[in-house]
């Protein structure tokens, strides 16, 4: 039986919960063969066209970094060829690979090794690139073993590079592109208060490692219940994990508004530009890209001092929160074992009171945000992060020695 017809089956003809249940066990049997049947015996060289693959039609962060490698690309006049495949093991097997070509997949392992299974491992023929994303100090050992199926492991920090220490390939920092035109014409949302906190996520990324609970802590101490100021917690998927989100609304009463739907992200950048102030007390950020989105719409940020922000924030650009060691503990089960960082919170309150007494201090961190992300972030300085052979085919195409290969 043909793999791809093994994939029919197993889409349409498995329940969902038996696919859940039989779901390792397939993933370990993809990896097995993805590593059993190696590389092609010889791997080109030259020129040669990109090829981008990603889970482009995610709301996760691995789905946005290849969205936003591609725009880069395209930005820099080189288009790629994109190649969407679906999450977990309901990746398709049409996956091109007639002709050799830079692969660079913004996929985790487990993904990785889906793709690369369905498209015939030793048929992928030229440089592969993987993008991991990943948070806590320590990477998995079966992705440190998976580093073998790439030539390079790119992460979007120094802090994830730190994680995959001993990696079977070599790990390269490539932060998240960003385009300053997408905030400069952003139209503030309307506030009532004087003075207003923002803070974002997702609880499909563990609600313990974001810390909301923290957020509120220090907007309670530094503001009480003054009704001049306002903290709006914006978070997305609590429906499916009810026990975290009744958890987090017991915590919100008066001046704090938990708000959990999908909006449109024009609408979330509005919300972020019309605030005084965001605040990520995160636990562990493998980059944090609603700070470094915060910072290009010239909303201050008051972030906890540790983790994949620092390669973006110093005490110049934002609002740096002393921390401490503390044991992973995440009531949703997302994250076990290891550590992570513990924000202060009195520190994160005092900061708090001084965007909202110092006027002069939010205005100086909009400013030194919005150099910050313009230098270090832009799809330029993006490139410039890239391997050698990447730039050389994005200078080719951009001088037409390459054709076009978007797709």
């Amino acid at each position: 039986m043909s793999l791809r017809a093994l994939q029919g089956i197993w889409r349409k003809a498995l329940p969902t919960p038996v696919r859940r249940a039989v779901a390792p066990a397939v993933r370990q049997g993809l990896r097995a063969y993805a590593h059993a049947a190696g590389r092609p015996p010889a791997q080109v060289s030259g020129l040669l066209p990109i090829r981008l693959v990603g889970l482009f039609n995610g709301s996760h962060g691995i789905a946005a970094s290849a969205r936003l490698a591609a725009r880069a690309f395209e930005a820099l006049g080189a288009p790629v060829e994109t190649v969407a495949i679906d999450q977990g093991l309901d990746w398709k097997a049409s996956l091109r690979t007639d002709t050799p070509a830079i692969w660079i997949f913004h996929l985790n392992p487990p993904e990785l090794v889906g793709a690369l299974a369905a498209m015939g491992p030793r048929r992928v023929t030229g440089p592969r690139f993987g993008y991991w994303a990943w948070e806590l100090p320590k990477g998995p050992r079966d992705w440190l073993d998976d580093a073998a199926l790439v030539d390079e492991v790119w992460t979007p920090s120094r802090y994830v590079a730190q994680a995959f220490a001993g990696a079977r390939a070599p790990v390269r920092v490539v932060p998240h592109p960003l385009f300053l035109e997408d905030y400069a014409e952003v139209t503030p949302a309307p506030r009532a208060t004087e003075f207003q906190a923002v803070a974002l996520f997702d609880f499909n990324s563990s609600a313990a490692r974001k810390n909301p609970e923290g957020v509120i802590a220090a907007f309670r101490q530094a503001f009480g219940d003054d009704p001049a100021c306002e903290l709006v917690i914006k978070t997305q998927n609590g429906r499916a994990h009810p026990q975290a989100l009744a958890a987090l609304r017991a915590k919100a009463s008066g001046a704090v508004r938990i708000i959990d739907e999908t909006w449109p992200y024009a609408e979330v950048k509005r919300l972020i530009a019309g605030a005084d102030a965001l605040v990520s007390l995160h636990r562990a950020e493998g980059f944090g890209l609603v700070m470094a989105e915060a910072m290009a719409l010239g909303t201050p940020v008051v972030a906890t001092g540790a983790s994949g922000n620092l390669d973006f924030m110093d005490d110049a650009s934002g609002v740096l929160v002393p921390t401490r060691s503390a044991p992973v503990d995440d009531p949703q089960a997302i994250y076990r074992g290891q550590s992570w960082f513990e924000p202060d919170i009195e520190a994160a309150a005092e900061a708090l009171r001084r965007l909202r007494d110092e006027p002069g201090l939010g205005a100086r961190l909009a400013a030194a945000g919005r150099e910050r992300v313009a230098r270090q972030l832009s799809p330029e300085a993006w490139l410039r992060s890239l391997p050698d052979a990447v730039q050389a085919a994005v200078t080719a195409q951009r001088s037409g020695l390459l054709g076009t290969t978007a797709g």
